[in-house]
């Protein structure tokens, strides 16, 4: 009946994710569009545990474990499409009718590492620590407005250049970005009268080379261009006291499972992406080490699965995160299922029609709730 999803793809790819494509796509469209639409015409999805009936059928076609003929982000859409069909009015509804609350944006200001030329660490969040969302959504605006201003200042190769989930691009070091923003959320904060947190997204696995952390700029804190384990995760304890930092998305590499779990006695969230890869069974390895998790649907390409890793995540006070990709687009879901499945948090940009529309889509359900 007309219900449309789309799913995006990350630049930085967990080693634990599946496949988001088959190298054949053109044939997969075909399969997709002639085959699975017309085996799958009929079949009634009531509830959200049926969509098991739709995953039997497409793993069929494909009984990798890495969805190498199908791809994640395929069935993932599938799902998200078939789930608004079968929704009468709000997904978010459909998922959850006892819905109270919003989650609190999670916004990227600056982008570095895989996102940017500029710093080493990959994304510069701010959480604001507000209840209304409309009010956090404003607030993120506001420091992202007086960062590029106080940017401006400092970086004489700043032109107002965007990295692709819409942070400011620059050419400063890790802790140059964090004074300034620690600096223009201590004025915003002041304007509301309200706390402003900083966080991190540091993408350790993308600086890990196997044996060290190779950092291109470094600074005072920081004299050696390469760490050993130990350094990254004093370098990292430094940084979270230093900046009263809120939250930082993988700090380490995929396989420092210790180290997550040394970091994890900060006053901060530790939270895993690459490191869970939105996957239970690697969750269920790190539930003692991390105080958040990235959920990714298309990472695991199952949306029973990504609720699995949600309802884990809660049995273990661990915080789920909903997470837009870098390689985004406008469609709106996963602000419903952020909202159905009660997530504390959602990281899904500041700026940009394909990061907007998950914000506006939350600021209608808010006027809902």
């Amino acid at each position: 009946n007309g219900n449309i999803a789309s799913i995006g793809a990350g630049a930085s790819v967990s080693n634990y994710a599946v496949n988001p494509y088959p190298e054949n796509f053109d044939k997969l469209v075909s399969l997709v569009n002639k085959t699975f639409n017309k085996d799958l015409k009929g079949i009634r999805i009531e509830k959200f545990e049926e969509l098991e009936k739709i995953e039997r059928y497409v793993k069929s076609h494909d009984f990798s474990e890495s969805f190498e003929k199908i791809g994640g982000n395929v069935l993932v859409a599938l799902e998200l499409a078939v789930l608004k069909a079968a929704s009468d009015k709000e997904l978010y509804t459909f998922l959850n009718k006892k819905v109270k609350k919003l989650p609190t944006p999670l916004g990227n200001c600056v982008g570095g590492g895989k996102h940017g030329q500029g710093p080493d660490f990959q994304e510069f969040l701010i959480l604001p620590q507000v209840k209304k969302f409309d009010e956090a959504c404003q607030i993120n605006i506001d420091v992202y407005k007086n960062l590029k201003e106080e940017l401006k200042k400092h970086d004489r190769n700043f032109v107002g250049a965007k990295t692709t989930e819409g942070g400011w691009s620059c050419s400063l070091s890790n802790l140059e970005v964090l004074s300034i923003m620690k600096k223009v959320v201590n004025k915003v904060g002041d304007e509301y009268n309200k706390d402003v947190k900083i966080g991190l997204d540091i993408a350790g696995d993308s600086l890990w080379n196997g044996r060290k952390y190779e950092y291109k700029k470094f600074s005072r804190v920081q004299q050696k261009r390469n760490l050993s384990k130990e350094d990254q995760v004093d370098i990292v304890r430094k940084i979270i006291r230093n900046h009263k930092l809120a939250y930082v998305e993988d700090p380490l590499n995929d396989g420092d499972f210790d180290g997550f779990k040394e970091l994890k006695k900060e006053n901060c969230l530790i939270c895993g992406d690459d490191l869970i890869a939105t996957n239970p069974e690697r969750l269920e390895l790190s539930k003692d080490k991390i105080s958040a998790v990235i959920i990714k649907p298309n990472q695991i390409g199952s949306l029973l699965k990504t609720k699995e890793v949600i309802d884990i995540a809660k049995k273990n006070k661990i915080i789920p995160v909903m997470s837009h990709r870098s390689g985004e687009t406008t469609d709106n879901a996963i602000s419903h299922l952020a909202v159905g499945w009660e997530c504390n948090l959602i990281k899904t940009g500041i700026i940009g029609g394909e990061r907007v529309s998950k914000l506006n889509e939350l600021l209608r359900i808010s006027e809902l709730i």
